[in-house]
C-alpha cells in the first residue's frame, strides 16, 4: 500500500523548477506563473494573465541547488516563437539543451520532449525568432522522462463560446422593406395597365374616328316632261 502511494506522488511530480531559486529575472512580466504547474488551455490568447511576457532580450535563470540529470521538458508558449532551454553546471558556461519549436496553430501551445540527455544545476530560458512578441505560460523540467505524463500540468478550462448577437436592425431591414414596397407597386401598376387595356373604347371616340359621308348630287326626276324646242 505504501509503495502505491509513493508511485502516485512520483507520477504527479511537478519537476525541478518549483523548488528552484530564481537567479535572474530580466525583462519578464509575471515571471512567477512560469513554474506554478498551471497552464492555459490550448490556443488561449498569447497575452493571457496566466502567461509571462518576455521582452526580446528577456532572460529567466534558476538555480536547482545541485546537479540533476535532465531527460524531459515541457513548455507552453506563444505558437510562432522559438524558446530555448539552456543548462549549466557551474553557472558560467551555458549550452542549449532544447529548442522548443514553433507550432502551426495559433495561441499558446504546448511542446514536450523526452529525448534530452544532459545535466544541470542552472537552467536558463530565452526566446527568439517569430514576431518578437514572446509569452510563456509554463515551463517544466524533469530528471526522468517517465515523470512527464499527460496530466502533469493543470490546464485552465476552455471558456464557453460568446453569446450570439441579437438580430441586426440596421439599414439592411430598411432595404428589405423598400424592396417589398417596390415589388407591391410593380404588381399594382401591372394590374392597372391590364384593366385599362380590357375596357372598351368610348362611343365619342368611334364617332370621331369614322368620317361623315359627303352629300350625293340630287338625281333628276325620271318622269319630268320635256319642254319643246324653241320655235325658229
Amino acid at each position: 500500500m505504501i509503495s502505491v502511494v509513493f508511485m502516485a506522488v512520483v507520477a504527479a511530480s511537478p519537476g525541478l523548477l518549483p523548488s528552484a531559486q530564481v537567479r535572474k529575472d530580466q525583462g519578464v512580466t509575471r515571471s512567477t506563473v512560469v513554474r506554478d504547474s498551471k497552464g492555459e488551455y490550448e490556443g488561449a490568447p498569447w497575452d493571457s494573465q496566466l502567461a509571462a511576457i518576455l521582452a526580446p532580450d528577456g532572460v529567466l535563470e534558476w538555480d536547482l541547488g545541485q546537479v540533476y540529470p535532465i531527460e524531459a521538458a515541457l513548455l507552453q508558449g506563444d505558437n510562432n516563437d522559438d524558446f530555448i532551454l539552456w543548462t549549466s553546471v557551474d553557472g558560467n558556461f551555458f549550452q542549449p539543451i532544447w529548442r522548443a519549436p514553433q507550432d502551426a496553430m495559433a495561441g499558446l501551445r504546448t511542446r514536450t520532449t523526452t529525448a534530452l540527455k544532459g545535466q544541470a544545476r542552472y537552467l536558463r530560458l530565452t526566446a527568439e525568432g517569430g514576431d518578437r512578441m514572446y509569452s510563456v505560460s509554463e515551463v517544466m523540467v524533469f530528471s526522468k522522462a517517465s515523470e512527464l505524463t499527460a496530466d502533469v500540468m493543470e490546464r485552465a478550462p476552455v471558456p464557453p463560446p460568446p453569446p450570439r448577437p441579437p438580430p441586426s436592425t440596421d439599414g439592411s431591414m430598411i432595404v428589405v422593406a423598400l424592396l417589398g414596397l417596390y415589388t407591391a407597386y410593380w404588381f399594382w401598376s401591372r394590374r392597372q395597365a391590364a384593366l385599362a387595356a380590357a375596357q372598351p373604347a368610348p362611343a365619342a371616340s368611334e364617332a370621331q374616328a369614322s368620317p361623315e359621308p359627303q352629300d350625293a348630287p340630287a338625281a333628276e326626276p325620271k318622269d319630268a316632261p320635256k319642254e319643246p324646242p324653241p320655235a325658229s
